[in-house]
């Protein structure tokens, strides 16, 4: 039998290299719930933004997401593919996308692993944080997801693309079958809208309280943001640009962090 896979980063690769399980590997490095999407041109405007915003250029780009991207081109020989993701909203929306791609294949049968708890691990936030034993059992936990699973999260992505608060509080009145962490992170999702009376959305509005409470360095703002909203999955720098969107706004002062 011959399997791929699917990694949601770096952190899970060097952990899954220690394991021995057995198949081809595609490490997903992409984080499509921040920046535009799109139906069409979608890498390319990927890209674009990117590049723009953490600094990245088009080569590394191309071979760091977009050469892995291209292997769901080729799931035609492989009769199982396993998914690797987590709960945050980070993951569950990459998390969708590639279901999107996948409910087109017809031969292979697709397994998802998303822990949202490890037992006795407090505060658990991804799978790059387990040693090999622990990533290792958790192959007996896959999931296989139904063709309900997959149209569920093909129609969670066209919604997540068409950014509509309504449509995506209707769609969270259905059942979710085996991607119930999707519905948590649409939540989480749904409060980056911006507060009409204020213009902050959830994120901004948190990490300004927690500076207006003392709190000077980024590394223990960044700490405390992860402990109290683990689930939107953020990395430094994508907080990185939130903190100098709010600086350009005039909303912290430009000498901090």
């Amino acid at each position: 039998m011959k399997t791929l896979h699917i990694l949601n980063g770096d952190a899970t690769l060097f952990v899954f290299n220690q394991t021995q399980i057995e198949g081809d590997i595609l490490v997903w490095r992409e984080i499509l719930a921040d920046g535009p999407v799109s139906k069409t041109n979608l890498w390319e405007l990927r890209s674009d933004w990117i590049c723009k915003t953490f600094g990245e250029n088009a080569i590394n780009y191309q071979q760091k997401v977009i050469t892995e991207v291209e292997k769901l081109s080729h799931l035609e020989q492989y009769d199982e593919v396993i998914l690797w993701f987590e709960y945050d909203l980070t993951c569950q929306i990459n998390l969708i996308y590639i279901l999107s791609i996948l409910i087109s294949g017809e031969n292979s049968s697709i397994y998802l692993i998303c822990p949202d708890t490890i037992e006795g691990m407090l505060n658990f936030r991804g799978l790059g944080e387990l040693n090999p034993t622990q990533l290792k059992k958790l192959l007996a936990q896959k999931v296989k997801l139904q063709k309900t699973d997959l149209k569920l999260a093909a129609e969670a992505w066209d919604l997540y693309i068409d950014n509509d608060v309504e449509q995506i509080q209707g769609f969270l009145t259905r059942d979710f079958g085996n991607l119930w962490l999707l519905k948590k992170a649409l939540k989480a999702h749904l409060l980056r809208f911006p507060n009409p009376i204020t213009q902050l959305n959830y994120i901004e509005e948190v990490l300004l309280s927690l500076i207006r409470l003392g709190i000077s360095s980024k590394a223990e703002l960044y700490h405390t943001f992860w402990t109290k909203e683990s689930i939107y999955g953020l990395t430094d720098l994508q907080l990185d640009h939130i903190l100098t969107q709010l600086k350009e706004r005039k909303l912290i002062k430009k000498e901090l962090f």
